[in-house]
């Protein structure tokens, strides 16, 4: 029992170790966007703060508080003047004119609440571009598994066995293998397979029908990705132009998700703050290419999530100034306050259902596990 208290004291050490690194670094890099920015407007920036609630530790550094706070599940900047001036809020703390956020133009309020977010992608563009520059572990050919009946098992292929070669080209990228499968289909394929320190040629026919007779819907030879993995580095310009091509595509996905959930055409699979947690832990024990790779798609989904139309989120302050826009004048405080409520009640109740979804699995599920293995154990 001592051994399983042991490890999973440990084991929640690293998850809440890895989650504030990440969580940590998406919400300073957002807010460092609206902060940045409000400071270029000459905007008064009244708090900068990691975390919500009581104060762990802060530091003034002119008219702005820096600070770090209890709850570390995000963070804001407390601007000067954020209520409309002459909307029934008194100016108790005699905030200069030219310091109130509310007195700026409506483009310049839009800049600062929009820069959170591109800061996000930013941020996310310049970890891949790294990545991509510096090099980066994708799947080899290693064969992991070979399916009865299948293609390859017919051709000799066997586990462990690696594809150097196909049609007399090399490879070493299992995406390359799947590329070259796919877009053969019922045609034969010389393949060059290392096994040990020998080197043979063998045939395989990708094939559209899986061994028990089912139709697919593309071709395979039937094995499956072993371990082991090739280092991918590209020039400096090619990897910034792989990162925009990479941060397009999760924006996409991103984007595809949200609307299947809302038009429940795909199930709604919703993430908190504790799957967050345990995946950070796992990217990270993987390597640290992997952990970047987990910060650079939350990144990107923490931007397009607050760009949400929803009030209380930056998407629901740049409807505000939308109106305020169209119409000439500000949106009033009391149906501001209203949305904001409503916005904010939405929010808290899809965290705690992605928290009761979390809970549920990780710790109902996921613990009965290991108590059962370690019973067996015993």
């Amino acid at each position: 029992m001592f051994d399983y208290l042991y490890s999973f004291v440990t084991d929640s050490s690293q998850t809440i170790f890895w989650a504030l690194l990440v969580l940590g670094a998406l919400v300073f890099i957002h807010e460092l966007g609206h902060h940045l920015l409000a400071k270029y407007f000459g905007i008064g920036v009244e708090r900068f703060s990691l975390g919500f609630g009581p104060k762990i530790y802060g530091t003034q550094r002119g008219e702005t508080e820096y600070r770090i706070s209890l709850i570390p599940l995000g963070g804001y900047v407390k601007l000067m003047g954020e209520s409309p001036p002459g909307d029934g809020e008194p100016n108790e703390d005699n905030i200069p004119p030219e310091k109130m956020f509310f007195s700026r133009p409506v483009y310049q309020r839009f800049l600062v609440v929009f820069a959170g977010p591109l800061f996000n992608i930013i941020f996310a563009i310049v970890l891949s571009w790294g990545l991509h520059f510096f090099g980066f572990p994708v799947a080899g050919t290693n064969i992991g598994s070979v399916m009865k009946g299948s293609p390859a098992e017919i051709a000799k292929l066997q586990k462990n066995d690696v594809i150097v070669g196909i049609n007399k080209k090399s490879i070493s990228k299992w995406s390359e293998l799947v590329r070259t499968v796919v877009k053969n289909p019922e045609k034969e394929l010389d393949i060059t397979v290392r096994r040990g320190r020998k080197i043979l040629e063998l045939k395989v026919t990708p094939t559209l029908v899986s061994p028990d007779g089912t139709k697919l819907q593309r071709p395979m030879i039937g094995i499956r990705s072993g371990p082991g993995s090739v280092i991918m580095k590209y020039g400096f310009i090619e990897s910034f132009g792989k990162s925009i091509t990479q941060n397009v595509t999760i924006v996409q996905m991103t984007v595809y998700s949200l609307y299947g959930m809302i038009t429940r055409s795909i199930p709604a699979d919703i993430g908190g703050p504790i799957r967050i947690s345990v995946m950070a832990k796992e990217q990270a024990n993987r390597g640290l290419s992997y952990l970047v790779w987990f910060t650079i798609l939350l990144s990107v989904n923490l931007a397009i999530l607050n760009l949400l139309p929803i009030p209380v989120l930056d998407g629901g302050h740049i409807v505000f100034l939308f109106l305020e826009f169209i119409k000439g004048k500000p949106v009033s405080i009391k149906t501001r306050e209203v949305l904001s409520q409503i916005g904010l009640f939405l929010l808290i109740s899809l965290m705690v259902f992605a928290t009761y979804k979390d809970s549920v699995y990780y710790f109902f599920g996921g613990e009965k596990k290991q108590i059962k293995v370690y019973k067996e154990k015993k």
